[in-house]
Order: structure tokens, then C-alpha cells, then sequence
């Protein structure tokens, strides 16, 4: 009978069993005992449990089996399971870090959540993480927050750029209706801007001198010309921070919609998620850009400048 020597113990005396022990087993039991304890009792010293629940079985082995290297990786985006060789995710394009030769990390997606934590409305986390697909280690505790009656964060990106954020994540109604709001309140500083163009400046250093100068000619600049200025600087930036305090419940509400809705159709799931979520960079970028640019043109297009 085989022997996991160092781990066994005789079963007289209580010393460990060695390789270079003689060692008797009970004929009946097979406990493992010293040759010489075995003789000097003349029976086995378990032979009171003979028969019984408590008598004498082999100690399972500890050893564990050392895992077989798996040939394949996980996407820590979208969970797909492809070849540890290959460049990319075939799913989603991601790059396999792994196949770079670059050192392994691990981020938590899921920013801490369970991935069957209701978010609201039976949507779980692990849906809305499908859905959001982009920066969900940071929406995703968000989102539980919210659930419980917080609705304020800070969201810089909404903050700095409320259009092409919420173009961005495919909130393209009211992205396009913030732009236009922001471009509008551009405009309202255009006269102001082509008023002070026409002042001799070129000899100022520094903003408190440009000030001073703007301060001596109020009268030719015209009072509400400024104050069309200052109205839509200010609600420019009261547009700023209000979606850069509640972009992020604003974007909750439509990713618990979207998914309710998408859970209750007909739709591929997987591709209705891609679909209606993610992120789309090239809009965001391009209402960004657009806000910026255009109320320079629409100037020009008017004749504001000439």
C-alpha cells in the first residue's frame, strides 16, 4: 500500500513515517505503523475502530495538480473568449495586451459592483456595463449611487464640453439641442467682440489695461451690447456646470430606459446594445469642434465682421 511519507504518522507511537521507516500496514485497516510498534502490540492500534465509522482511511493528498496554461484570454471589454496569440479582440478590436509581450494588468470593470446588482428598473450591472461599454469602472458605482436617491456628481468631460459629451454617448436630441444652445449664447458676445476689435489695442499689455480701455469707451461700445455679452458668458457657464454636476444622472436615466426598452423587444440583444450604446468618439469630437467654430462662421456668413 502506498505511503505519503513525511504526512503519515504511525499508528502506535504518533512519529511521522519516512521513507527509510519500516513500515507495517494493518492487514485489515491498512493504517501505517513503525514494523517494530506493530510487533510490540501484536494487533493494530486502531483496531478498536475496526468496523466502525471512525476507522483508519488514507488521508487524501494534498498535492494539487499544478493547471494546464489555458491557450485563450478573455477581452476585458466586451468578455469575448479568443487565442492568447491573437493581435486583437476579434469582437470588439480591443488589443491584447498579453500578445504585445506587455506586462498583464487587470482593471475592475465593473468598478466594485456585482455584476447582478439591480441598477433600477431590473436592469443589472452587468447590462448597463454592455451597454455603457466605454469608462464603465467609473459609471457603474455611479449608477448604483444614483438608484438611491443621489443625483449629483462631477463629470469633467460634460463639464468642459456638453455637446460632444453627449454626442459622445449617443444622446444626439438633447446634444444637439445643448449645442445649439451654446451657440447661440455665443453669439450673443459677437457684437461685443467685434466692438472691442475696432478699439486701438495695439498698444496694451495685459488684461487690467484691455479692461480699462474697455471701461473709457462703454459709451462707444454701447451698454447693451456688454450686457449681452456678460448674459451669455454666464449662462454659458451655468450651462457647463450644471451638466457637468448631473451629466452623469442624465446619462443613468437614458441607460436604464434604453436597456428596459431593449430588454422588452424583439432585438438582438448584444447588437441593440452596440447599437444604441457605447460611444461614438467621431460625433463628439465634431459637435465639440462645431460648437467652437460655429458662431465665427455664422458671424462672418452675416456679415457681423466686415
Amino acid at each position: 500500500m502506498s505511503l505519503d511519507y513525511g504526512k503519515e504518522k504511525c499508528a502506535i507511537c504518533g512519529a511521522y513515517l519516512f521513507e527509510d521507516d519500516d513500515v507495517a500496514h494493518c492487514p485489515e485497516c491498512g493504517a501505517p505503523h513503525h514494523r517494530e510498534c506493530y510487533l510490540s502490540l501484536g494487533h493494530c492500534g486502531l483496531a478498536e475502530f475496526h468496523g466502525t465509522e471512525n476507522q483508519y482511511k488514507k488521508p487524501e493528498s494534498t498535492t494539487q495538480k499544478e493547471p494546464e496554461a489555458e491557450d485563450v484570454v478573455f477581452c476585458g471589454r466586451c468578455g469575448e473568449k479568443y487565442k492568447k496569440d491573437a493581435p486583437a479582440c476579434p469582437k470588439c478590436n480591443t488589443p491584447n495586451m498579453l500578445s504585445m509581450g506587455s506586462r498583464a494588468f487587470t482593471i475592475d470593470l465593473m468598478g466594485g459592483v456585482p455584476e447582478d446588482t439591480d441598477l433600477g428598473n431590473g436592469v443589472t450591472a452587468k447590462e448597463a456595463k454592455q451597454f455603457v461599454a466605454g469608462n464603465t469602472h467609473r459609471y457603474l458605482p455611479k449608477f448604483l449611487k444614483f438608484k438611491y436617491g443621489k443625483k449629483a456628481s462631477w463629470n469633467w468631460l460634460a463639464f468642459l464640453t456638453p455637446c460632444g459629451w453627449l454626442l459622445s454617448r449617443k444622446m444626439y436630441i438633447l446634444g444637439a439641442i445643448i449645442g445649439a444652445i451654446q451657440v447661440a449664447l455665443t453669439m450673443l458676445s459677437i457684437p461685443f467682440t467685434v466692438a472691442v476689435n475696432q478699439l486701438d489695442l495695439s498698444e496694451t499689455k495685459g488684461y487690467f489695461q484691455v479692461a480699462n480701455i474697455i471701461r473709457e469707451n462703454i459709451s462707444t461700445i454701447g451698454v447693451p451690447v456688454i450686457v449681452l455679452a456678460l448674459v451669455g458668458g454666464l449662462l454659458a457657464i451655468l450651462l457647463s456646470v450644471l451638466f457637468g454636476v448631473f451629466g452623469d444622472y442624465i446619462y443613468r436615466n437614458k441607460v436604464i430606459s434604453n436597456v428596459s426598452e431593449i430588454k422588452k423587444s424583439d432585438l438582438d440583444q448584444e447588437l441593440a446594445f452596440r447599437k444604441k450604446g457605447g460611444v461614438n468618439f467621431f460625433i463628439g469630437v465634431l459637435g465639440y469642434f462645431l460648437v467652437g467654430e460655429l458662431p465665427t462662421i455664422l458671424a462672418y456668413t452675416l456679415g457681423m465682421f466686415s
